[in-house]
């Protein structure tokens, strides 16, 4: 690989992943942890509380390499395609188009329900979502910070008409998600077959996150469960790229 020339002394930065990162900032930085693993290409990954500060847009995660800083899963794993190294030289003009879709549904819709369960169920907020956004300023900070992303968080799903959806609406639209991802993957290895893509990466940062995440809420992972090959494809991930 070519880029490996130009690939040294690379950092993915983070915020702290086991207290503060929430539910869809976790996914995404997983999903590049594995992307980058599913390249070969080298890294370290540090933590620390201020990583949307420090990216220029407040966009996470944060690749640094030499001066140069990259944020968010797409924009690398761009970066890291314009250096020559690509997973997806072996599919068709059709299963790139399907992966872009895969991609988009996480992005977007899988993401949507985080947010959801996050900002918007009240029990969710109060036992997860302040503690954890919190957890790095002192007090007042530690409750005003909160208030005000949820303040914002809140408009966003206004904005999508998801405000006045219930619970079980939501629940519906996350069994939309898996029912397409567990169709697109079927008995398959990866969603396009037997090489991983970096829609791999990101179902894998999803699907560990939301099995993994303690929520006081239950149903999204009930719905879940629902798709066993999808559940074996984030324990085949973990084993293959983090249990070397």
């Amino acid at each position: 690989m070519n880029a490996a020339q130009d690939w040294e002394d690379v950092s993915l930065f983070t915020p702290y992943l086991n207290d503060q990162a929430l539910m869809y900032d976790f996914a995404n930085c997983l999903a590049v942890q594995t992307f980058l693993r599913m390249t070969s290409l080298p890294f370290s990954v540090r933590q620390r509380p201020n990583v949307e500060f420090i990216s220029p847009n407040a966009v996470i995660p944060l690749l640094k390499i030499n001066k140069t800083l990259i944020t968010g899963f797409d924009a690398i794993v761009d970066f890291v395609n314009k250096k020559g190294v690509i997973l997806t030289t072996h599919l068709s003009e059709t299963q790139i188009a399907d992966m872009r879709a895969n991609i988009s549904l996480m992005h977007h819709l899988l993401k949507t329900v985080e947010m959801y369960i996050l900002w918007k169920h009240d029990e969710t907020y109060a036992k997860v979502t302040k503690p954890r956004v919190g957890s790095v300023y002192h007090w007042p900070l530690s409750s005003i910070i909160p208030f005000m992303r949820r303040r914002a968080a809140l408009t966003k799903l206004a904005d999508k008409e998801w405000d006045t959806k219930t619970m079980d609406e939501v629940g519906e639209q996350a069994d939309k998600v898996f029912r397409a991802l567990s169709a697109q993957l079927g008995t398959q290895k990866f969603l396009t077959g037997d090489l991983p893509t970096e829609a791999d990466a990101l179902l894998f940062g999803h699907m560990y996150t939301l099995i993994t995440v303690r929520l006081p809420l239950t149903n999204i992972t009930n719905i879940l469960k629902k798709y066993p090959n999808l559940i074996d494809f984030t324990k085949r991930v973990e084993q293959l790229y983090f249990k070397q």
